[in-house]
């Protein structure tokens, strides 16, 4: 079949949303990527409200995202394409924002977690390769090339179509299901965890007045990336069996993250002491299980960490691809990114994810910093999809909803719109509180946010050069 910009309605309808549920349990997963890092800086009373509250709110967000989402079934997206949506009557510059904001915060996932999981392995496997390469600031060893090559593994996997990938998942998402329980149950058999480190922790507290409300909101602008990340169930849109295998994926999704969090931070805050994640935030893991049953399984629950990072390269290529591609069709870049390959997949979007991270790798130093440079557009296209959904419910009052939320969901909106702006405006300014961000972070994320507006700009000009001559191919 020709590859072309009309090709959303050949997106294959196949996907029941025990298929996309499986692709989101990776955002569960990705508390084992980023937690050691809010633990080390607040403690394990502060680490689980964040992470918890952070995955309520985007639990929250998934029912607005729901019925913005059921008006256009014909179109990919999710997030990015709720923003255009809903803002092209107002200002349309912010539909290229909004949506590479999105593409970036779900691709950038493939070096956050590409190091996360290379810094796992070499922290079991091979402790004693330490050699690395200065460029400027940035040191580059073996965790950052072993993230490099599993991006492009996963790569590979996404190019066959989203049902292998899907499939890929459920297997994955079980082994993943093995630490989660293991930990879940700790505190009602292992005698080492204890609740003294939350007592201890509760009486260190400190006022709450602006100088905990700021780290606060920049902790919750760090941790969107993840706790949010359930919202991707939105973007296969077209490619669901029905409305209601949508509903469920979004929902059942939201709820299950929510769960995880909780009972993943509980347990670790009581396992583990605050200075184990300072000393080691990407790998203090492997000293809770060997506490938990003995060191002699460390490499088995080390592998099952692994594949729920794995989950979340999956994911991110599957999320991210559809995103840009729906960018493409919506005219919003370049026409060469609204084609699928052969298999039904926007395999071109999937290369530019990969090639942009891989260079991300070399380019920051660290998970963290990385994260500060993708959540900018992530976050801020969180709040342009809420306030779109606000003006879409005026804007377009009568038009069909095949999922229409009560009234009492507008000042909700209202309301996750304004902590959003906070959270984006106060989190993003506020990054070298955690010590991994900063002006450089700040502006790799704002130049990316740019250039998806000089990509649209091209565009226009592609659109132009085609209505003068329509016998131009449309992936010229």
């Amino acid at each position: 079949m020709a590859n072309n910009e009309n090709n959303a309605p050949h997106l294959s309808q196949a996907l029941r949303w025990t298929d996309a549920f499986a692709l989101s349990m990776a955002v569960s997963g990705s508390i084992f990527a980023s937690f050691g890092y809010a633990l080390g800086a607040l403690g394990p009373i502060g680490a689980l409200l964040i992470w918890v509250g952070s995955a309520a709110i985007g639990a929250c967000q998934n029912w607005i995202f729901l019925e913005v989402s059921a008006m256009f079934p014909d179109k990919p997206g999710g997030i990015a394409m709720i923003a255009t949506e809903g803002w092209k009557r107002r200002c349309t510059l912010v539909g290229p924002i909004a949506s590479f904001g999105y593409w970036l915060g779900w691709s950038a996932v493939l070096s956050i977690v590409g190091v996360s999981a290379g810094s796992l392995i070499q922290a079991q496997w091979f402790a004693d390769q330490t050699w690395s390469y200065s460029l400027g600031s940035v040191s580059i060893g073996l965790a950052q090339f072993i993230g490099a090559g599993l991006i492009v593994v996963f790569w590979q996997f996404n190019r066959l179509g989203v049902q292998l990938a899907a499939s890929v998942s459920k297997y994955m998402g079980v082994l993943l299901l093995i630490p989660i329980l293991v930990l879940a149950f700790a505190p009602l058999y292992s005698e080492a965890w204890s609740f003294a480190h939350f007592k201890s922790a509760w009486q260190q507290l400190p006022a709450l007045d602006w100088s905990t409300g700021r780290p606060a909101l920049m902790w919750l602008f760090l941790i969107a990336w993840s706790a949010y990340g359930t919202e991707m169930c939105a973007a296969f849109g077209p490619e669901y069996r029905s409305k209601k295998d949508m509903r469920l994926a979004l929902v059942t999704s939201g709820l299950y993250t929510v769960a995880v969090f909780a009972a993943v931070a509980f347990a670790l805050g009581g396992l583990v002491d605050q200075q184990a994640a300072i000393d080691n935030p990407n790998g203090f893991f492997i000293g809770a299980f060997d506490v938990l049953l003995g060191n002699q399984y460390s490499s088995f629950f080390v592998g099952t960490l692994l594949v729920g990072l794995f989950m979340g390269l999956n994911a991110s290529l599957a999320d991210g691809s559809r995103a840009l591609y729906g960018m493409a069709l919506d005219g919003l870049t370049i026409r060469q990114l609204g084609v699928l390959n052969k298999h039904q997949v926007p395999g071109r979007c999937m290369t530019v994810a990969v090639v942009l991270n891989i260079a991300m790798i070399f380019l920051l130093s660290s998970p963290l910093a990385i994260l500060v440079t993708a959540n900018i557009g992530y976050v801020a296209s969180i709040f342009f999809a809420l306030t779109g959904f606000l003006w879409l419910r005026k804007d377009a009052a009568s038009a069909v909803r095949p999922v229409r939320l009560g009234r009492g969901w507008v000042p909700i909106g209202w309301a996750l719109s304004l902590l959003t702006g906070l959270i984006v405006l106060v989190g993003a300014a506020s990054t070298e509180l955690a010590g991994y961000g900063g002006n450089k972070e700040l502006l790799i994320g704002l130049g990316i946010l740019l250039l998806s507006v000089v990509l649209f700009g091209l565009r226009k000009l592609q659109d132009r050069h085609h209505s003068t001559n329509p016998t131009t191919p449309h992936n010229a």
